[in-house]
């Protein structure tokens, strides 16, 4: 029989539905027999703890986002209870979630709708000092667009977020997340978690 995994990812506002893919891809690097059932999507609402203790959900893992946003990753984690019962997963990027995307220019290239557009990224072990990372990923998928201009330029930005979120699609291999100190912590607590036995 097929073992199968639930989780829900709570997050700080509906743009962070990038993270699922990411999420989905980590799960399989763990364990690529697992058959992940439909995620559930959740904003937060309040304080990471009284979201935890309001929290009614049947999901095997719980992962909840928190943007680091200039404040240092163990103050981050101190929002946190120690113990929950639950499988509890933070993902904390540093700054904004935006900069786990800047690794895949053909990714970018697709959700711009040119897949054939040529993408120059940072350098993926500086991609989390980069002050807004939001704004070099829209510029980047402007370039890939051809930077347009007005009606389909005001159009194409009207856009972003859900372009934001097909490249995140798009992208099917994020092992160059695993240079990054914050994806290694995400990947690090996932594995202490993870319900099952995997070898």
């Amino acid at each position: 029989m097929t073992r199968q995994i639930t989780f829900t990812l709570i997050a700080e506002g509906g743009t962070d539905r990038v993270l699922l893919p990411i999420i989905q891809w980590a799960i399989h690097r763990l364990d690529p027999q697992v058959d992940i059932v439909e995620p559930e999507f959740r904003k937060k609402e309040s304080s990471v703890q009284e979201t935890l203790q309001n929290l009614n959900s049947d999901s095997m893992l719980i992962f909840f986002h928190r943007d680091a946003d200039n404040q240092p990753y163990a103050q981050r984690l101190e929002e946190f209870p120690v113990s929950t019962g639950i499988n509890l997963v933070p993902v904390i990027p540093v700054r904004m979630t935006e900069a786990w995307l800047l690794v895949d220019g053909g990714a970018i290239a697709k959700a711009a709708c040119v897949p054939s557009a040529m993408v120059s990224l940072p350098n993926t072990r500086t991609i989390e000092s980069i002050v807004d990372p939001k704004a070099v990923l829209e510029l980047l998928l402007l370039e890939a667009a051809g930077n347009p201009r007005g009606r389909r330029r005001k159009q194409f930005k009207r856009d972003i977020v859900e372009k934001r979120v097909d490249i995140a699609t798009w992208i099917s291999d994020f092992s160059r997340l695993e240079s990054l100190d914050s994806f290694r912590r995400f990947q690090s607590r996932l594995r202490e978690v993870y319900p099952y036995r995997v070898y």
